[in-house]
């Protein structure tokens, strides 16, 4: 496999399956670890459906790209200062007192750039019966995972608010037993793990990197 080969993510797949190695094929890989990932959002709440509305308007408009980190740095201060009136949007980032507030702030003022509106269109695939599909809507990604013989080790954060536990195990209950782990962090008393928590807080150096 040329992992220096460009690959663009929107191709169809089904073009591509010498390249993904689905069909039994040697995809070169040892093992994979997925953070907060899933194939299919249909029966989850995942805030991501906050961003789907904007998808038919960009599409209809011809825009190409929505600036996901403009929208994000203009809202920051509202969500991190008095009255707070965006609160609400710094739970969907991380889980209280896990990200020291610079990073915070840097994290969200400056790590977010402009996302292609193709993609967007895409990922709403992910909330439709099937889940994500190619931009064909023929092939189907989660109906493929049984056939994969990569072990897959899949980590999730127990106050992740764009892709919760739940949402993780709909896609990972569907590899073959022996090939997965399924890794929940955050207990009871805390720490608490939120969608960023898990590569960007100390805790995910402590307890996520190791179980890596």
């Amino acid at each position: 496999m040329d992992f220096g080969q460009y690959i663009d993510p929107l191709d169809s797949i089904s073009q591509r399956k010498d390249f993904y190695g689905y069909e039994g094929k040697d995809s070169g890989l040892a093992a994979i670890t997925t953070l907060a990932s899933s194939l299919d959002y249909m029966s989850s709440r995942s805030s991501l459906k906050l961003l789907l509305p904007l998808a038919d308007p960009a599409q209809v408009l011809n825009v190409p790209v929505i600036p996901i980190g403009t929208l994000l740095a203009a809202t920051h201060p509202f969500a991190a200062n008095p009255p707070y009136l965006l609160s609400w949007l710094s739970p969907q980032i991380s889980a209280p007192d896990m990200l020291q507030p610079k990073l915070f702030e840097k994290l969200v003022t400056e790590n977010f750039e402009t996302v292609p509106a193709k993609l967007l269109l895409q990922l709403a695939t992910a909330f439709e019966e099937g889940g994500l599909c190619d931009k064909s809507g023929t092939f189907f990604y989660k109906n493929h995972l049984s056939k994969s013989n990569v072990p897959v080790l899949a980590i999730a954060g127990d106050q992740d608010l764009i892709c919760s536990p739940d949402a993780v195990y709909e896609t990972m209950k569907l590899i073959l037993e022996p090939l997965v782990t399924y890794k929940v962090f955050g207990e009871l008393g805390g720490p608490h793990f939120a969608h960023y928590d898990i590569v960007g807080a100390q805790q995910a150096v402590d307890l996520v990197y190791p179980c890596i």
